[in-house]
């Protein structure tokens, strides 16, 4: 039987003291706030971060991890917390100590994003993989067949819920195969990253 996750309690709500503000709306004689919130303001998304009360450390702790995963990926942030892999893949990234990749792009962003691999009908055609243990951490998933960098290292785990038969190949750092996953369902719990650099899906 395919592995279900267990509902994670929702995200606390986050302290309304670094809700970001308009810097006109600010008022007070510390300028290095003032400054710090117009920054913040300035930035694409900000209004995720806003109605999903976001301090101005979450926020900028998370667009630090995106900023790093774009430069390494060579993708293109489209909300808050989500990178797309040109249209054949996509990856999820937590608030720095959350578990799980929050759904900014709807609501109000206290909910957590839906999971294609842990949800829904079995062999959906998707394999994801995890940078924490138990399917938890940043999350890179892709449902079209192609090659890509693994961007972190360490222990994770990964699900392949592609199409029956489907295996998808891990690779290291001289282009060499590390491993072949087995076919659909499988999945591993605890995965050691730092040899993967690269996998293919199918």
């Amino acid at each position: 039987m395919r592995i279900r996750m267990l509902a994670v309690v929702a995200a606390t709500a986050a302290a309304l003291l670094g809700t970001v503000v308009p810097a006109a709306a600010a008022a007070g004689p510390d300028s290095h706030s003032k400054t710090a919130q117009s920054e913040l303001a300035a930035r694409p998304f900000a209004a995720q971060a806003a109605t999903a009360n976001l301090t101005t450390a979450q926020t900028a702790s998370l667009q630090a991890k995106v900023d790093r995963y774009v430069t390494r990926t060579g993708g293109k942030q489209v909300a808050l917390n989500k990178i797309d892999l040109n249209g054949r893949g996509e990856l999820l990234v937590t608030v720095p100590g959350e578990r799980h990749p929050r759904d900014f792009a709807s609501g109000d962003g206290s909910r957590i994003a839906a999971d294609p691999c842990l949800e829904g009908s079995v062999y959906s055609g998707w394999f994801c993989a995890y940078s924490g243990e138990t399917y938890q951490g940043d999350a890179l998933r892709w449902y079209y067949c192609g090659k890509r960098s693994m961007p972190w290292g360490g222990y994770g785990s990964w699900i392949n819920d592609q199409t029956p038969g489907t295996r998808a190949t891990f690779y290291n750092s001289s282009g060499g195969v590390h491993y072949v996953t087995p076919a659909p369902f499988s999945y591993s719990r605890s995965y050691y990253w730092t040899p993967v650099w690269h996998i293919r899906n199918c």
